[in-house]
């Protein structure tokens, strides 16, 4: 009764919801994915081909979407969606998931990965609930790396400790996931990002014909305060190393795709490269220092190992993000 409760609280609050979840059975709802999130706590081992750094563990939803990969339709791209959100933002994630079940995922129905932090059982309910999309979940735990010293101090662009987070998470972490493990593609929107309007062909499939490893809508600009060293950094990596930079002499300083909407081919960064690259970054401590951003960071990753003709600007897809309203 007090989780029923509680669920009916949650709706309320969400008022732009309730018609779409008056007729349900909210009991039922709740009860049903209650049990099935806990119910089976256990932790099997997964082979995963592509990166050593997988953690063999993997739980409930996890295991739920590794085995849907098993019987995964011959000819479609094994793509996914994903998501980082915070129990703060839902909301807006309904919003989201909306946008682009009706313009996308409702005809070509891929799954949706949501990694979270605190995000309870009963909003897992709601989510799942309002929405036609296969939606999985996954708790991710934020920690300070143990590289950096116990009296850390940023030094520029402050910003709280949970940005630089996902900063982290975005660049380096997602691809660590074991719920992750068996994709070629994945698709990054954040909790506010809107499909604008009916996108009319499978992304992933267009991907996979042009060979393309990379895609965007637009490209922007981040700010030197929070880039601090980072160019330079890699230019240091550059001269250090073996490899052949394919346009990083030609992307200007600064200059970022606006990934909050990325699709991307997994092998990029599951690969030695960028594995050796991120890896470098990452123990120079700028992520949690300087602020340096995901954006930045795998920006200069795709200068670095992917070549122009392999990378694509979505300009046909109609995308709302903050000030951005694309095309």
């Amino acid at each position: 009764m007090l989780l029923a409760s509680s669920l009916l609280c949650l709706v309320a609050l969400n008022g732009l919801y309730w018609k779409q979840w008056n007729n349900m059975d909210i009991k039922s709802i709740l009860f049903k994915d209650y049990l099935t999130s806990w119910k089976s706590m256990q932790h099997v081992s997964i082979n995963c081909k592509g990166s050593e750094r997988i953690s063999r563990s993997c739980a409930d939803d996890c295991i739920r979407l590794q085995n849907l990969l098993k019987d995964w339709p011959d000819g479609k791209p094994k793509a996914f969606v994903y998501y980082l959100v915070h129990v703060k933002r839902v909301p807006m994630l309904f919003q989201s998931i909306n946008s682009l079940d009706s313009n996308f995922n409702n005809v070509y129905n891929y799954p949706i990965v949501i990694f979270h932090e605190d995000i309870s059982v009963i909003n897992q309910s709601l989510i799942r609930s309002s929405s036609k999309s296969d939606i999985y979940f996954q708790a991710v735990k934020f920690e300070m790396p143990d590289f950096l010293p116990k009296n850390f101090t940023q030094l520029s662009c402050r910003c709280h400790i949970g940005y630089r987070h996902m900063c982290r998470f975005h660049s380096k972490l997602v691809y660590e996931q074991p719920i992750t493990c068996g994709f070629e593609y994945a698709w990054r929107l954040d909790d506010d990002s809107k499909i604008k309007r009916p996108i009319k062909y499978d992304i992933f499939e267009y991907m996979i014909e042009k060979n393309l490893l990379y895609g965007y809508v637009a490209t922007t600009r981040d700010s030197p305060s929070c880039t601090i060293n980072l160019w330079e950094n890699t230019e240091i990596y550059i001269n250090s190393s073996s490899i052949a930079p394919t346009f990083f002499t030609e992307w200007k300083q600064y200059s970022v795709y606006y990934n909050n909407f990325e699709i991307s081919r997994m092998s990029l960064w599951l690969s030695d490269d960028y594995q050796k690259f991120i890896d470098y970054i990452d123990k120079l401590g700028g992520i949690y220092y300087y602020r340096w951003g995901d954006a930045p960071i795998k920006s200069i990753a795709v200068s670095l190992f992917v070549r122009k003709n392999e990378t694509h600007n979505f300009l046909d897809v109609g995308y709302q993000h903050k000030k951005l309203n694309h095309p």
